[in-house]
């Protein structure tokens, strides 16, 4: 063999290697877009099931047995709900994970919209805890979601 075909064999040998490595190297980046992806939907599902926590405290000011509290006064509570849920909403995506999450807040909403109209005269505690329920099985599934999202990465 050669000079010249030595070197033509060692520069196949490298390039071989340094393909390899490249290879290599892109696998591993795309891992980290993975889990980088992850890791913000985590935050945003949390951030969201932290919202609705907060609105969860809203929703207990209006509770039907306060209506016959003497004085006492909604205020803007059922706005402030509302505000919640559509923040949530608007974090929440149509698909994928928080998808079911944002299908029980959309239930909340009508249910919170028909105990806001019960409520003038005589508030109806089924309403109420229905609103309740849906909205605390909604953080529920945010937490499922947080999870199985970080179990992925």
């Amino acid at each position: 063999m050669t000079v010249s075909d030595w070197l033509t064999t060692l520069g196949v040998v490298v390039t071989l290697i340094s393909m390899a490595v490249s290879i290599r190297q892109a696998v591993s980046a795309r891992a980290s877009s993975h889990a980088a992806k992850n890791a913000m939907a985590v935050v945003q599902l949390a951030a969201v099931g932290e919202r609705l926590k907060s609105a969860q405290e809203h929703i207990r000011d209006i509770a039907p047995d306060k209506a016959q509290v003497r004085g006492y006064k909604v205020g803007n509570r059922f706005d402030l709900i509302r505000r919640e849920f559509d923040k949530a909403l608007s974090a929440l995506p149509k698909a994928g994970h928080g998808s079911v999450a944002r299908q029980q807040l959309t239930k909340a909403q009508t249910e919170l919209n028909d105990y806001q109209a019960s409520f003038v005269l005589k508030p109806d505690p089924t309403k109420w805890q229905a609103l309740q329920v849906l909205v605390q099985d909604t953080i529920s599934e945010l937490g499922s979601n947080t999870a199985e999202i970080g179990d992925t990465k």
